[in-house]
């Protein structure tokens, strides 16, 4: 069991020493660790429950970064050009997504616009409102 450490407030470079751009940014990632420990509550716990807190928390965002990277681009495109189909009436022409390969943005872009030009063309869920009636 390790015993209670409480964080050092880090101090700033004296003026009198010879303080550098590195000494600057050196006291800065400190403070911004000592205020991450802080806020967060580590400073209370273990070694052990410092790095497994620590791990989960990287690990959180390791899958936000991964996600950001490789699902956000796609659907902010499908999205966007969808809006600009419905908000402007944009031609399907116009609508410049690529649709090449199996990935699942060019699969969902393919859906969407063809459910949009067929409601477009008078098809899809019009004609089966209409068919209910007769």
């Amino acid at each position: 069991m390790a015993t209670y450490h409480p964080p050092s407030i880090p101090r700033r470079p004296s003026s009198k020493s010879s303080s550098n751009f590195f000494h600057e940014i050196r006291y800065q990632l400190q403070l911004a660790y000592y205020r991450y420990e802080v806020n967060t509550g580590q400073y209370v716990m273990s070694p052990g429950e410092k790095l497994a807190c620590n791990a989960i928390l990287l690990g959180l965002l390791a899958l936000l970064v991964t996600s950001l990277r490789y699902a956000f681009p796609s659907t902010l495109r499908v999205s966007v050009h969808g809006l600009g189909y419905y908000m402007a009436g944009l031609p399907r022409q116009t609508l410049s997504i690529d649709m090449s390969g199996d990935h699942a943005g060019g699969l969902l872009a393919k859906r969407v616009l063809e459910a949009a030009s067929s409601l477009k063309d008078g098809g899809g869920m019009a004609n089966a409102s209409s068919a209910c009636r007769s």
